[in-house]
């Protein structure tokens, strides 16, 4: 409740105040003089439910004072804010009367499911802007369900759609896109349920849903906020009195924007700002989306990936996407469905005997259709017939499933069943009127059909057909009367329509794929064949970019079947299969995949082939793959695609990809993108990075759903010119890299400016290693200039082998001092010298240098240079690793750096001294850091001449308690058995070490008692 308050006086002052203070407006005696016999105003509000508290007279005493008191309400008073409260709790109660009960379709009259105890959890990730997708949503799952994709998309819980934003705002427009039956609609109808029964989102005071479907029937009215609502929600007639525009907080969610048959239009479109302004409804859900109208709602809208480019970016403030079931909620869904508990296990073990259908199982849509389909036929005499193992057989007894369900209770049990081919025989008029419907409008890509669409058909919607359409209608309106609808699922609209195809070819020898006169001229005088139809399928599917005809070819493929047909005798007029025809259509499908056609579509091939009962490619794959020959082996185009379908249909590890063992092409690497994005890893070594291989790795980066977090490109040619190219890619918003190795790639300086670019715009990349390049000094400075910029938030970077001196160190000294995110530097085998060390030394020392590992392995160094490097050692807190082998540093340089070792202050927990020139004179002052340090876990000495005498000290610190060492390389020392007693004694006692390498030593036949006390001790040994 908003409230005014408003104060006028006229003042006389003198020492006592007035009442308890008021914060926001206090007028002190010191002022008196000068505001006396003046008026003074002052101005307060309130928040919803508070308390006005009039402003104060503090520390005076009024003589004479008229005071005027005016309060106003700027919402509601007190009656009018108990009619709000009613009309939300009014609202409250109607929706979860509403939504608290589901009805299934294949529920008995009267019979209702709570939704709480039908709904699984849905795995929600934040989404991704600017994806084209290519493949058809369903038949995606390889690469695109949560059991891939776990380890790259950032989950998100349901409460949180709409929490704050990387601890900023709160977003005001979020859309939650999905592919068709991934769960959108009963993930809002969840939420509301959740609202209504105010266990979360209490935030809104309103909540409402206006599903796409419906507002098709409305799209040409105009109409104001408050009549949208109403007429939806005809409980909320008080709105326009009791609602304000601005201290409500409302969620307004548009369900379904992929079902629209009516475009937004956010251009030149007029700004409306009054909820009681009537506008046409394009233009009224634009203004509400943009903002212009009742700004402070919230807006939701939920819409499959090919339609959320009808929203501009620029007024989305968050894109949220459900990925469907993961593993377990694919069983917990079954278990829920099916009541009996014994049925449930048994469909559960079924389905994951298959592997495509587990898979495509991540849609809760094609849960639902499988376990009508086997809650039916596991019940029934026909249980061992089913195989499952193609999506025809699942559709088609879906079918049968359906029309049985219909007769025996729409038909209130009077239609007495025989045979299915009876049923399927009277209703064949109604099916196949569906199915000629569901192919035109699947050809143009439209879901969303009218009443006058269902009439153009002869379709009778209370018939057979209502089993497999949804209804869509506004309850309350005016125009209750009208109806819109659509199938329950996409893959249902397209199993009709190829059923429509192969019935019509079927029953009357006609071919509806031929859409020339020529062709149609030819089809008078020659019956088509099987082989026809299905070529003339190919062709079209083929074209498509989307992939949306694909499970539709795989539906006409797998009805030329013979036990299929006669799962669906009555509707066909008999069966038939025409084994050279399946033989014709076989052959055709490879030799396709030997042509220059799209690497989703040579999968979907594959699949077509799967539902011909043809594995004969990815047999022989699947033994090349087990004998380990298909790196020897040249692979064909198809073999290529054969791998991705193997890849994409079997339960591998998705950790590592690697390239290399496939005799790579660019052509192939093509080919296999639809399944390589979905690893984590992808390695590439030893090949030749022409323009074409680059080409083919950009497009992998840039792949849609693409989880690829590390790329391995080590050893190959890629150049310069290879990473201007590549950089394109990696700069792109769709690039997911969080990794990339370029070891020995032929890159010198003139690569600079790309380095610079793709690590100022790209800030996933964390890590980049450019070992064993020919940078030299002038393209790290370019790269220190990188680094510098705020925008680089690179945490590694590999530097060894570069050809780098002193020279470039000042640049990158800076680039320390500045950069917030640099953790690990390696600029090891490079020629820095204790000059360039000095420079790094006093950057690192800066209290803005946050670097945590340092490489300097074979620099040059000297024992000159330890003054610097202890320095380091006292001040930085951050330093953690310090690797300094190869180097020369020698016993007195280690002693001084062992001095440090001992301040508090350093933190150190890895060094590295291996190969330094080191005796055991310097082995004392070691030992004596060792048991100081409470950080140093790990110490490396290998390669140094230690001897007996130096490593008596080192085992003597291990036994003492206060020393925390768990790793020690003392490989190649100069050990002899003579020092035996005193490893046997450290090992008896130290409870801290790990791993003790003692190899390349000549210690005798006392390393079997070492073996043996190292395995007590719990210790890694190496001898």
């Amino acid at each position: 409740m908003g409230w005014l308050l408003h104060t006028s006086y006229y003042t006389g002052f003198s020492e006592q105040g007035l009442g308890p203070v008021a914060r926001r407006s206090e007028t002190t005696g010191d002022q008196a003089p000068l505001w006396m016999n003046q008026m003074i105003s002052a101005k307060m509000s309130a928040e919803t439910g508070s308390n006005i508290i009039s402003p104060v007279v503090k520390n005076s005493t009024i003589n004479s004072m008229p005071i005027t008191i005016n309060v106003e309400s700027v919402c509601r008073g007190s009656q009018e804010g108990e009619s709000y409260d009613q009309l939300i709790n009014c609202h409250k109660k109607i929706l979860k009367e509403k939504l608290e009960y589901i009805t299934d379709y294949t529920s008995t009259a009267g019979e209702c499911v709570c939704l709480l105890q039908r709904f699984t959890d849905l795995w929600i990730t934040d989404g991704k802007c600017n994806e084209l997708h290519v493949e058809h949503e369903v038949t995606e799952a390889g690469s695109s369900s949560p059991r891939h994709g776990r380890a790259i998309f950032k989950s998100m819980k349901h409460k949180d759609i709409f929490g704050p934003m990387h601890k900023q705002r709160q977003p005001r427009v979020v859309i939650t896109r999905g592919i068709a039956g991934i769960g959108k609609t009963i993930y809002v109808k969840k939420f509301l349920l959740d609202w209504a029964m105010s266990k979360t989102h209490q935030e809104y005071d309103f909540v409402f849903v206006f599903p796409f479907c419906e507002l098709n029937l409305i799209s040409e009215e105009s109409m104001s906020l408050v009549q949208l609502v109403q007429q939806h929600y005809p409980h909320m007639g008080q709105m326009g009195e009791t609602y304000p525009n601005d201290s409500a907080r409302s969620l307004f969610i548009f369900d379904g924007l992929d079902e629209s048959r009516f475009s937004l239009e956010f251009e030149n479109n007029p700004v409306c700002s009054d909820i009681s302004k009537p506008v046409p409804l394009r233009s009224l859900l634009t203004n509400l989306i943009k903002g212009n109208l009742l700004h402070t709602a919230s807006i939701w809208i939920t819409t499959r990936p090919s339609t959320k480019h009808r929203i501009p970016s620029c007024y989305v403030d968050r894109v949220t996407e459900i990925q469907g079931f993961q593993d377990e909620e694919k069983e917990e869904y079954f278990r829920r469905k099916c009541q009996d508990s014994q049925l449930a296990e048994k469909i559960v073990a079924l389905v994951k005997k298959q592997s495509s259908l587990w898979m495509m199982c991540y849609v809760p849509a094609f849960c639902w259709i499988l376990a009508t389909v086997l809650e039916h036929v596991l019940k029934s005499s026909c249980a061992e017939e089913f195989r499952g193992n193609t999506v025809t057989e699942v559709y088609t007894n879906f079918l049968v499933v359906m029309v049985t369900y219909h007769h025996e209770h729409r038909g209130h049990g009077k239609e007495k069943i025989e045979k299915i081919c009876q049923l399927l025989q009277s209703d064949q008029g109604a099916i196949l009127n569906l199915g000629k419907l569901a192919f035109q409008y699947l050809k143009s890509r439209t879901f969303v059909f009218y009443e006058e669409d269902f009439k153009c058909f002869n379709i009778d919607i209370s018939s057979i057909c209502g089993m497999f359409c949804r209804e869509y209608y506004i309850k309350y309106s005016a125009l209750s009367h009208r109806r819109v609808y659509s199938f329950v699922h996409s893959t249902v609209q397209e199993y009709f329509a190829a059923l429509y195809i192969f019935a019509t070819y079927h029953n009357e020898k006609r071919n509806l794929m031929i859409c020339s006169i020529l062709g149609r001229i030819c089809e008078a005088f020659s019956k088509p064949t099987f082989f026809e139809i299905c070529k003339s399928a190919c062709s079209e599917v083929i074209q498509s970019h989307t992939g949306h005809l694909d499970l539709f070819l795989q539906f006409l493929c797998g009805l030329g079947r013979r036990r299929i047909q006669k799962c669906l005798q009555g509707l066909l007029t008999h069966v038939e299969e025409q084994k050279d025809d399946l033989q014709k259509t076989i052959s055709y499908m490879k030799k396709l995949l030997q042509t220059d056609i799209p690497p989703e579509r040579c999968i979907n091939l594959f699949h077509c082939l799967n539902e011909l009962n043809d594995k004969s490619v990815v047999r022989e794959i699947n033994e090349s793959l087990h004998q380990g020959v298909l790196s020897s082996k040249k692979l064909s185009l198809a073999d290529y695609s054969a791998l991705a379908f193997v890849l994409k249909t079997s339960d591998v590890d998705r950790k590592e990809f690697h390239l290399s063992k496939y005799r790579i092409s660019p052509d192939g690497l093509k080919r296999l993108l639809p399944v390589v994005k979905s690893f984590e890893k992808i390695t590439l070594s030893g090949s030749i990075m022409d323009e074409e291989m680059i080409d083919s790795m950009s497009a992998l980066l840039l792949a849609s759903k693409n989880q690829i977090k590390e790329l391995c490109l080590t050893n190959n040619t890629l150049g310069d010119t290879g990473l201007k190219k590549l950089a394109a890619a990696l700069m792109s918003s769709s690039c997911r890299l969080e990794t990339l190795l370029l070891c020995t790639n032929d890159l010198t300086e003139q690569c600079g400016k790309d380095l610079i670019s793709i690590l100022r715009t790209n800030r996933i990349l964390k890590e980049l290693d450019l070992k064993y390049n020919q940078l030299k000094d002038a393209g790290v400075k370019q790269l220190s200039v990188a680094l510098q910029d705020s925008d680089c938030e690179i945490e590694s970077l590999g530097l060894w082998g570069n050809e780098i001196t002193h020279c470039c160190c000042e640049e990158l000294a800076l680039a320390l001092k500045t950069n917030k995110s640099l953790r690990s530097l390696d600029l090891g085998y490079n020629n820095v010298g204790d000059l360039g060390i000095k420079l790094l030394c006093v950057a690192i020392k800066d209290g803005g240098c946050k670097i945590e590992k340092l490489g300097l392995h074979q620099t040059g160094l000297t024992g000159g240079c330890c003054e610097d490097l202890t320095s380091i050692l006292r001040i930085n807190q951050s330093l953690m690793a310090l690797e300094l082998g190869y180097n020369n540093l020698g016993d007195v340089g280690v002693q001084q750096l062992s001095a440090a070792l001992k301040d508090p202050n350093c933190k150190l927990q890895t060094l590295g001294l291996y190969r330094n020139n080191l005796t055991s004179a310097c082995c004392p002052d070691l030992a004596d850091a060792l048991t100081a340090s409470s950080t140093l876990t790990e110490l490396k000495l290998s390669s140094n001449c230690l001897q007996d005498l130096g490593v008596k000290p080192l085992f003597a610190a291990l036994k003492n308690p206060l020393c925390r060492i768990q790793k020690i390389n003392l490989k190649d020392t100069g050990l002899t058995a003579a020092c035996s007693e005193n490893i046997l004694s450290a090992l008896r006692v130290t409870r801290m070490l790990r791993e003790l390498n003692l190899c390349r030593n000549k210690l005798g036949v006392s390393t079997i008692k070492l073996k043996h006390l190292a395995q007590q001790s719990n210790c890694k040994l190496q001898l």
